[in-house]
């Protein structure tokens, strides 16, 4: 009977997360077009669901390990090196929120023919740069490791006045997105780092 209700629970919580999560695109076909020449780099609706099945699926097993720790806690008391495992599997959903809430809250516009960029901004001033004139370094920041399919990670640019951060979620949208971030990888030295959690 336990295990039914913490069933349900589960349950509950994934259909209140994909709700909250749902993904209809950053902007409809007229706001697209009113920026000639500019295409709009976004992260795709099916990239985004898909990271946040396996990103709910590596929270589910952390709940489990967590149960698993409650139910034996008493008899074997070694479980409790599980602890961190499950909040590190728990810490991917603060992670998509982070990474997701990005997402939402800024667009970037690229013109492929003159390497212009603008990014509009929800809670911040829009701005704008050229890529060959303005952007000092570029880095890459990601995860430590690849868990279950499942790699965070984000695009720091560096500019003279702003730092322009684009979650992985957005590179995933192939083949729409990879003139942008290939003109990056063929003209910059690209810095990669390491972290446990890529937190934007």
């Amino acid at each position: 009977m336990k295990f039914l209700i913490i069933g349900l629970i589960i349950l509950v919580a994934y259909l209140m997360i994909r709700k909250k999560f749902s993904f209809f695109g950053s902007s409809d076909e007229l706001s697209k077009n009113l920026k000639s020449g500019f295409q709009l780099i976004e992260a795709s609706s099916t990239a985004v669901q898909a990271n946040l099945k396996k990103t709910v699926s590596n929270a589910v097993m952390g709940i489990v390990l967590i149960l698993i720790m409650i139910l034996l806690f008493a008899k074997i008391k070694i479980v409790l090196f599980l602890l961190p495992i499950a909040f590190f599997l728990l810490g991917y959903l603060f992670l998509f929120n982070n990474h997701f809430t990005k997402i939402k809250n800024q667009q970037i516009w690229f013109n492929p023919k003159t390497n212009d960029v603008f990014v509009e901004q929800l809670k911040a001033e829009n701005y704008a740069f050229n890529i060959f004139q303005d952007v000092q370094a570029v880095q890459r920041i990601e995860s430590i490791q690849t868990t279950k399919g499942l790699l965070y990670g984000y695009y720091r640019i560096k500019l003279k006045d702003h730092i322009l951060e684009i979650p992985y979620l957005v590179a995933e949208n192939k083949p729409v997105n990879n003139l942008f971030f290939d003109t990056f990888a063929h003209n910059f030295k690209i810095d990669v780092q390491k972290r446990i959690f890529p937190i934007i």
